[in-house]
């Protein structure tokens, strides 16, 4: 058995999803449960609550401080990765805060995601790919003896409240995206809201808590239906509960459209290529993309619609 030291440092949820089959692989091959050191901003404990390949997460600080408190949160971690006496480290990235504790840390075998032949280089062979596909192509370099692809997240111990009833059709629908950058569009929503509400059904809206002001743009008639709930005052693992029960999930190509794909929901994924692309379809190839700088707002609302349409009358 070797004790493997995992460290992500990736701050979106979707990354974590894109972990699952290095995870896998990794406590399936070794036969010995992983230590994982994760970005604190992104949940791990939450995403990761059910899963069997860890022994336990720890979070740590990876932003970009001054010069001497990065001084300090580089010691720190690697006082950090020294306590677990680990065989091997593999460090899911290559930021150069990062790699400095790993080569200063007392492992033996230490892999790097994107290091160079060199100390603290880089390579650059895999630079075209997404995140995801990146993280995909290092795991199948690291030739395991087991090669899990599963993307899918353990949902069978997560809590389904709420179940539909009365042919009720749950939506889990967000509204932004991660820095905002892959935003369709606010008005968009509330026009494609405003026709599925006509409908019998339950709409969970979600938006990240520090955009309250969207609640003045939203239409009363929506905010006071008694179809719709609010799920940004929410936690993480509220969340994922919530889309756990739903259907359908839509919105922009982020975190909680990748828990959808991960949770086997039927997902709608709306993206603009000059800033992302569609990445979730490498957890679940029957996610429908909709291109918003080829296609008109107009167009892809009709799209979702008739798409929903035909389930509603099935369901």
């Amino acid at each position: 058995m070797k004790k493997n030291l995992v460290i992500i440092a990736a701050r979106g949820i979707g990354d974590l999803i894109y972990h699952l089959p290095l995870l896998r692989s990794l406590y399936e091959s070794y036969k010995e449960k992983l230590i994982i050191i994760s970005n604190k901003v992104n949940h791990s404990k939450e995403i990761y609550k059910y899963e069997t390949f860890y022994e336990k997460i720890i979070y740590f600080e990876n932003t970009r401080f001054p010069f001497f408190k990065t001084l300090k949160t580089i010691i720190n971690l690697k006082n950090l990765i020294n306590q677990f006496n680990a065989d091997q480290l593999i460090l899911t990235g290559s930021p150069r805060r990062l790699m400095v504790p790993v080569y200063l840390s007392n492992v033996k075998k230490k892999i790097i995601f994107g290091g160079g032949n060199f100390l603290f280089s880089k390579d650059n062979k895999y630079q075209h790919l997404t995140h995801s596909e990146k993280i995909i192509k290092y795991t199948d370099d690291l030739n395991l003896p087991v090669k899990n692809k599963n993307f899918f997240l353990n949902s069978s111990q997560i809590i389904e409240k709420d179940q539909n009833s009365n042919n009720t059709v749950k939506l889990f629908i967000t509204l932004d995206s991660h820095h905002d950058q892959n935003n369709w569009g606010l008005k968009n929503y509330i026009m494609m809201i405003s026709k599925i509400i006509e409908y019998n059904v339950k709409i969970f809206i979600n938006f990240s808590p520090s955009k309250l002001y969207f609640l003045d743009q939203i239409p009363k008639k929506i905010i006071n239906s008694n179809k719709i709930k609010f799920t940004h005052n929410k936690n993480i693992l509220e969340i994922m509960n919530i889309i756990n029960s739903c259907t359908f999930v839509i919105g922009n190509e982020t975190g909680p459209i990748c828990l959808g794909a991960s949770l086997k929901k039927e997902v709608h994924s709306i993206y603009l290529p000059i800033h992302t692309k569609p990445e979730s379809q490498i957890i679940s190839d029957k996610t429908i993309y909709y291109n918003a700088e080829k296609e008109s707002d107009e167009t892809i609302t009709i799209k979702i619609m008739n798409n929903l349409l035909r389930k509603f009358y099935k369901l």
